[in-house]
């Protein structure tokens, strides 16, 4: 068995009561099946308060008010106070670890939903790096697990790495060579051409090797536009901001901030829209290091998920989504109420986008069927 985990992953420390905010609000905390039957068993006043805080159908705990049900009016955990830690669940007791498992491989996440976990994926000074240990027992896993494909996922989510810290070019720019590339093995995927994926994998692994990349015409081929997501324009941030509006709400803050969004894209023209997105990053000098470690941190943790849906585009797209937007929110907030982004700013906005976003498979699975369609029209 290997197991695979970021060099920051061992030094995580709870802040506690020192924490900006709490593990048990904003997001849907999924009861695993072990402890679900146990709760179930749970007789007496607290078996009936039991009953009415946890969704049976779907497993998971209830929200009141966005916190979750088991909470009292003081913000302490009822499950803690009559039954002790023993009794959380497995997500209440890992939290913030997380753990993707593969045939005979576990890789370990720190969720970017915990403010503390937030700045250590975002605040680390060195370049990405992954931590491994093998161990000598094996495991048989579920039948139909494409070994083969995952292998390739692998080798493609290290040449990812390389390329989204590519720094001598501008990140949008990055980002459109990862897209590109994706969409090179997505094909290849839907062809069944794994001889093809084999080949996109060592022609990108030999130009992220070389400097000037982007002069590498022999291998850095003109993307086709169905794989690509240009900088968007007024019109497409509106189309996406509504999106984004129809996901299932976790936070009912997070209203607050799409209302912002409508309120800027309503204030200006599409060409003043674009002047501004332009100007963003060079007139704040927000560090161009913060959206590439966000999208580090994605394809680290959903690229090789691909083994199992064959989104291996939309795995890429929701990576640079994700650091997109909240640059998007981040310039709203600016020109709305006149708060200069920085570091710190960026780290909240990516914890909140994460509580929102990341902690509900709903919408994760949302986006990716909007990815979808838009490289896959009429299927």
């Amino acid at each position: 068995m290997r197991y695979v985990r970021p060099s920051y992953y061992d030094a995580f420390r709870c802040a506690a009561d020192a924490c900006p905010s709490t593990c048990c609000e904003g997001w849907q905390i999924v009861i695993d099946a072990q402890s679900l039957k146990r709760y179930r068993d749970y007789t007496g006043d607290f078996g009936r308060r039991m009953q009415g805080c946890v969704s049976w159908e779907e497993g998971v705990f209830r929200q009141r008010d966005g916190r979750c049900a088991m909470l009292d009016d003081s913000g302490l955990c009822d499950l803690i106070r009559e039954k002790g830690e023993e009794a959380l669940c497995e997500t209440c007791r890992q939290y913030p670890r997380h753990v993707e498992e593969f045939e005979n491989v576990r890789e370990y996440s720190l969720s970017l939903s915990c403010p503390v976990a937030a700045r250590m994926i975002l605040e680390e000074t060195g370049p990405f790096s992954l931590l491994t240990e093998d161990t000598p027992e094996e495991e048989c896993f579920e039948e139909g697990f494409d070994l083969l494909l995952y292998t390739r996922l692998a080798d493609a989510r290290e040449v990812l790495f390389a390329l989204l810290q590519k720094r001598e070019l501008p990140f949008e720019k990055r980002g459109e060579i990862c897209l590109a590339f994706a969409g090179d093995l997505q094909e290849c995927l839907e062809a069944g051409d794994y001889s093809g994926m084999d080949e996109e994998i060592r022609r990108m692994q030999e130009a992220a090797e070389k400097p000037g990349i982007s002069g590498q015409t022999d291998l850095i081929r003109p993307a086709k536009d169905r794989w690509m997501r240009r900088s968007p324009g007024h019109k497409q941030r509106e189309r996406e901001r509504r999106l984004l509006c129809s996901l299932e709400r976790l936070d009912p803050a997070w209203d607050d901030l799409m209302a912002d969004e409508r309120r800027f894209l309503s204030s200006c023209s599409g060409e003043e829209y674009r002047e501004l997105r332009g100007a963003f990053l060079e007139k704040t000098g927000l560090d161009e290091r913060l959206p590439e470690k966000l999208a580090v941190f994605f394809i680290y943790t959903y690229f090789c998920g691909a083994v199992y849906d064959d989104s291996i585009h939309g795995k890429v797209l929701l990576a640079l989504f994700s650091a997109d937007w909240i640059l998007e929110l981040l310039m709203a907030r600016r020109y709305l109420y006149g708060e200069e982004p920085d570091g710190a700013a960026f780290v909240r906005m990516a914890y909140r986008w994460a509580r929102e976003v990341e902690h509900s498979d709903e919408n994760l699975l949302a986006l990716e069927d909007y990815f979808w369609d838009l490289t896959h029209p009429g299927q």
